[in-house]
């Protein structure tokens, strides 16, 4: 760990430009690329008798706004649209988990404090951390639905409530979801969470002459309280990845251990720092995930505390990106389900991706290593897919070049050895204390030049900074 030299480091922030870290209209998590859910519901039905969707109705005012009601067809293709649309999320490794809503970005409440009608009524208001009002358990029924119970405790005491879609309402609140129900789950209270899939193919890669990019990758360390970045304000952190940039002249900048609202203030204070201004850089954020307890394949993102939303990784690319996927790795059961985060510059037939391996070595998640090789090996073939793209890797892979699994003569990293050329072959410098665990490759056709490593003097992360500069062919 280094934290000494944080004068250096302030001094050196002082000199960059001022921007705001949100500005007007900004959702915070709107670059994420975390699974998305529909909440369909049992009982609620069309005209048709089709299934219907709950929906945040983020167009009411006052105690009544981002209310959720079923009232949208889950069956036609399109009908669902933002105030449809869910994430999971989870502070307790999927014990529990919260709703967040796509349309405000806010999670969903069961406001127990209301005794009439609207007692326990869901509502898409909490834009603070996760309590108990936010965090539900699914309760599998057995029958392919499940209930959703909330938990209240008033005066010491605690009770269990199963929402409710409440049909055949009156006053105009018909499908109000209502946590409320104390009694064996009927129709009412039986659920779905739908997957919505995002578009699975980039567009097509332009052909492009020679070019030189620019890429580094840096671990934040912004989730662990031992780690100086997880102190600093969104501002604060914002700017130290920028100086990192500035010095490394960064046209791509892969980033793990990294909270997902400060994707926004990044991107913002990119464009401040860097000529070209507003709208030239997107910062895009993938989680990572826990399965939810009693479910057999409904995930929810990791809580990176301090209100600022899921833990996982982040890419900062060129503005002319409109396409990026989460790489989804196989993971150690009952331990955290790792990621990548891939993202398309379709000018410079540029697949750029970033990746967080899971931990290996006895007493960590993958004590054998053989998840990790696996992960390797998925990567580095997922990478290779997006046809006319060159991909460009790099992350934090939690292996040194010549770790190998339990009882294997294969290096964890072969994988990717095999197909891809690493910046800092054949030197390999440590990035953390003892071990080198940061990479960038590219395609073993490609050149590298300028591999280093940022100072680590003034360094508020327990990871030092690799940069380098990749020449690709013409495509």
């Amino acid at each position: 760990m280094r934290t000494g030299g944080l004068l250096g480091l302030l001094v050196a922030l002082l000199t960059l430009p001022v921007a705001p870290s949100a500005q007007a209209g900004d959702i915070l998590t709107e670059m994420s690329a975390g699974r998305k859910y529909a909440l369909q519901s049992k009982a609620a039905s069309d005209e048709a008798g089709k299934p219907v969707c709950a929906s945040a109705q983020t167009e009411d005012a006052g105690n009544q706004a981002g209310k959720l009601r079923a009232r949208t067809d889950c069956g036609v293709p399109g009908s669902l649209g933002a105030r449809e649309t869910f994430t999971l999320h989870t502070g307790d490794k999927g014990a529990r988990a919260a709703l967040r809503s796509e349309a405000n970005g806010l999670y969903v409440s069961a406001e127990f404090h209301d005794t009439d009608t609207h007692f326990g009524m869901l509502r898409a208001r909490q834009d603070g951390s996760i309590g108990n009002w936010e965090q539900f358990r699914t309760v599998d029924l057995n029958d392919g639905w499940f209930a959703l119970q909330y938990t209240f405790t008033e005066g010491g005491v605690s009770r269990n409530y199963y929402v409710s879609a409440e049909i055949n309402s009156n006053g105009g609140d018909e499908g109000l979801l209502r946590a409320r129900a104390t009694t064996t789950p009927g129709s009412w209270e039986r659920f779905k969470l739908l997957r919505i899939d995002s578009p699975s193919r980039p567009p097509a890669a332009a052909s492009t002459p020679k070019r030189s990019i620019q890429a580094l990758t840096w671990n934040t360390c912004s989730n662990n309280g031992a780690c100086a970045m997880n102190e600093f304000s969104d501002d604060a952190f914002a700017d130290a990845v920028v100086q990192r940039a500035a010095d490394a002249r960064a046209d791509v900048i892969f980033l793990q251990e990294f909270c997902e609202k400060l994707a926004k203030p990044l991107e913002h204070r990119l464009e401040a720092r860097f000529d070209g201004g507003a709208d030239t850089w997107d910062v895009r954020f993938a989680p990572i995930q826990h399965q939810m307890a009693g479910t057999k394949d409904q995930w929810a993102q990791k809580s990176c505390g301090r209100n600022r939303g899921a833990y996982g990784v982040a890419i900062a690319v060129p503005a002319g990106n409109t396409w990026y996927e989460a790489v989804e790795l196989e993971s150690p059961a009952g331990k955290e389900r790792r990621t990548a985060l891939c993202a398309a510059v379709p000018s410079w037939a540029v697949m750029a991706c970033t990746a967080h391996f899971s931990t290996g070595g006895a007493d960590y998640d993958d004590p054998e290593r053989d998840d990790q090789q696996a992960q390797a090996s998925y990567l580095a073939e997922q990478a290779a897919e997006y046809a006319g793209y060159r991909p460009v890797l790099g992350g934090d892979l939690n292996a040194s070049p010549t770790m190998t699994p339990e009882g294997s003569s294969v290096p964890v990293l072969q994988p990717l050895y095999d197909l891809y050329k690493e910046c800092d072959q054949p030197a390999n410098r440590l990035t953390t204390a003892n071990h080198k665990l940061d990479y960038i490759f590219a395609p073993g056709t490609a050149t590298w030049s300028g591999c280093a490593l940022g100072s680590s003097a003034a360094n508020p992360s327990d990871h030092i900074p690799l940069s380098g500069t990749v020449t690709l062919p013409a495509r």
